[in-house]
């Protein structure tokens, strides 16, 4: 009987311990079991389910928790890990190029357009690769609202790398990722340079000569006689050209203009002279100066013919209104 109870105790605690350990998040995002590997002249092509969530914070502002890294999208059901290892040749060179493609489609359907939006489509996805272990940015990404989503590395030698895709708004239904391994010289820009700046051919360096030690030894050359001496004929002499004078030239009379004819130097030079007075100064003296004397006119005006003007307003008045004025009285 003791033994049982010290069984249940024990299974118990047990079961007690295990409830008390944080449980971390099922998910199938991370797919150690889905790795891509790819080599030289390689391209890989892999098929993968729908996810069940999109982004939970679509269109947030920045700065913004950075959703979409390999540690997040580990505990997350809107974004999936999938290793990517990139295996070199053995005797890859330093100077050799190339290029891994990542590709990244699934199906959706687009919603038409108006005549203030562009058409949109019902699932968007990104896409972006990290290093592995990650940094603190995608090594390179691919988030341009429309499908295929595309990337390009160049020289990806590190070999261990995340592949990121994420689903950031609609429902998903599977997706496809295709990576290819293509080796593939950077082209440099060609630039079209005015007329001036090429260069003529006698201008291009010759090719380096090879060493003496890669040059296969010459066999010692025959004696050969020199060439007999070439006897030109001397160039007939050729006379120099005369000296041809130009013509000369008619001279023309310079006659004087009538505009200023009957005008004197001096009368030119008095106008073109400054006032000897003070303009300024003979201006203000006129200006506060006596006022001019009154015409005989106006004096009679004012002294004879405005008084003889009222008093003879006021006796028409009083013609008028004298009854009724004497009346009153």
């Amino acid at each position: 009987m003791r033994g049982r109870l010290a069984g249940a105790a024990l299974t118990a605690v047990l079961l007690g311990v295990v409830a008390l350990i944080p449980a971390r998040p099922v998910s199938a995002l991370d797919r150690p079991g889905d790795a891509i590997r790819v080599g030289e002249n390689q391209t890989v092509e892999k098929d993968f389910g729908p996810m069940t969530a999109a982004d939970p914070l679509p269109d947030l502002p920045s700065p913004a928790p950075q959703l979409n890294t390999p540690a997040a999208c580990r505990q997350a059901a809107y974004c999936d890990v999938i290793p990517l290892e990139v295996v070199p040749p053995a005797a890859l060179r330093p100077a050799d190029e190339f290029f891994v493609s990542v590709q990244l489609d699934w199906k959706t359907s687009t919603l038409p357009g108006t005549d203030y939006t562009r058409p949109t489509e019902v699932n968007d996805m990104d896409l972006y690769v990290w290093t592995d272990p990650a940094g603190d940015e995608p090594v390179q990404q691919s988030s341009t609202g429309t499908m295929p989503e595309k990337l390009r590395l160049f020289r990806p030698t590190k070999g261990k790398y995340s592949i990121v895709v994420f689903n950031y708004r609609g429902p998903n239904t599977g997706y496809r990722l295709t990576v290819s391994y293509k080796p593939e010289k950077i082209v440099p820009p060609f630039e079209s340079l005015a007329p001036g700046f090429n260069r003529p051919a006698s201008a291009v360096e010759a090719p380096a000569a090879e060493s003496p030690a890669e040059q296969p030894e010459a066999p010692p050359a025959r004696p050969v006689a020199p060439p007999a001496p070439v006897v030109s004929a001397a160039p007939a002499p050729v006379a120099p050209k005369a000296d041809v004078a130009p013509p000369a030239l008619t001279p023309v009379p310079v006659e004087p203009d009538p505009d200023f004819s009957n005008f004197s130097d001096e009368a030119f030079d008095r106008q073109l002279a400054a006032p000897s007075a003070d303009v300024l100064q003979a201006k203000r003296a006129k200006a506060v100066g006596p006022p001019p004397p009154a015409s005989a006119g106006s004096l009679v005006l004012w002294l004879a013919g405005v008084p003889l003007l009222l008093v003879a307003a006021g006796g028409l008045w009083l013609w008028r209104k004298g009854s009724a004025v004497l009346k009153v009285g």
